[in-house]
């Protein structure tokens, strides 16, 4: 999949681009230190006003209900939106698909020594075994930038599908076939990525 634009805010070009294609990625500043639920807050409210201002509805006639450990659920006049957001650092990322599950995750670069170490077990236990050996192949920040990249896209398609963080499996690996994803961009010293449902595959199995 090709690299999806990620604007910097629900701009006019962001806009655009949900209206061409039903699909959107963007990100929101936050204040540094903003206490997560704040940073909830502020990410629903900008969700919000950009689909009143994409489907020309008043704020009372989208309905934004949030679970934690969830994603939003978006019903506008009886239709499902889908959407995802992520939280790095002092900015959420936020996606909008007029068309079916979407995933988004943000990931930090880690740049501690022990990090460079410890990262490497951890794709052991909870990324695909070709990716894995990939990152312990590296060294330093290399392997660290690795590393996050792809968390941040596993963690995207996990997000999609609706799936807790599992250890890796052959399951697993078969459940997320479903999906094709790709990385954002390289923001800041953190790595973000998103993911949706391969459709041609859903259709084939349709």
């Amino acid at each position: 999949m090709q690299p999806v634009r990620v604007h910097n805010q629900f701009s006019d070009e962001a806009a655009q681009d949900l209206r061409e294609q039903e699909l959107v990625l963007f990100t929101l500043a936050l204040r540094p230190g903003l206490p997560r639920a704040e940073a909830r807050q502020l990410a629903r409210a900008t969700l919000q006003h950009a689909l009143q201002r994409h489907l020309g509805r008043e704020a009372h006639a989208i309905s934004i209900e949030t679970v934690p450990g969830n994603a939003p659920v978006v019903m506008v006049g009886g239709r499902r939106v889908h959407v995802s957001l992520s939280y790095e650092s002092d900015r959420a990322f936020i996606a909008i698909d007029m068309h079916g599950p979407i995933g988004i995750d943000a990931a930090a670069v880690g740049h501690q020594a022990e990090w460079f170490e410890e990262c490497v077990g951890v794709a052991n236990e909870y990324l695909p075994p070709s990716i894995s050996q990939k990152i312990k192949a590296l060294a330093g920040l290399e392997r660290a930038t690795a590393f996050a990249a792809a968390w941040a896209l596993h963690e995207a398609r996990l997000k999609c599908l609706g799936l807790p963080l599992q250890e890796w499996t052959n399951e697993l690996d078969t459940q997320l076939a479903a999906t094709r994803g790709g990385s954002i961009c390289d923001h800041e010293g953190f790595m973000a990525a998103y993911a949706r449902k391969d459709r041609k595959n859903s259709q084939m199995a349709g």
